[in-house]
């Protein structure tokens, strides 16, 4: 039973995680505009990873192949001058992701890939929660100046 001294604490828990939840709802999801830098993201199954090989120990695999785990995701970042449109290939660009449960990931650097002859960067990641989570995104491109920071939010579905 719930005692009257609980109820405060109980609210101030329920107000954090409905703000929580609402703060990923405003949160862009797939294309936004920081620092005069364009970006999109793409976050997919590692299985569906089509036109590369992704086997663990395959010295041709992309990114090194997936992480052993049934929740492996392949992350793609597409970055372009908002100004010009010209795409961006001299980044250094960095992700990771944060939830509820588990805080948020330390970034990781993602590698230089080509899509159809388009240069991108992506990364394999493991996300054992579900639910609204964000992804947090680190753009460099002169490694002198503050980096470009970016969050996306992404629903993980089970």
């Amino acid at each position: 039973m719930i005692q009257p001294a609980q109820i405060p604490a109980m609210l101030a828990l329920c107000g954090a995680l409905l703000s929580a939840c609402e703060g990923n709802a405003r949160m862009p999801r797939g294309e936004q505009t920081v620092g005069g830098i364009t970006i999109y993201l793409g976050v997919v199954p590692a299985e569906i990873v089509q036109g590369h090989p992704v086997a663990p120990g395959d010295p041709q695999a992309l990114h090194g192949g997936t992480p052993a785990g049934r929740n492996s995701h392949h992350v793609v970042v597409a970055l372009f001058d908002a100004k010009t449109g010209a795409r961006i290939t001299d980044a250094r660009v960095a992700a990771g992701f944060g939830g509820r449960v588990r805080g948020h990931q330390p970034l990781r650097d993602l590698e230089p890939m080509e899509i159809n002859g388009k240069m991108s960067y992506g990364g394999f990641f493991l996300l054992r929660e579900t639910g609204g989570l964000q992804v947090h995104l680190e753009i460099r491109r002169d490694p002198k100046a503050r980096p470009v920071t970016a969050a996306f939010a992404y629903d993980h579905l089970p």
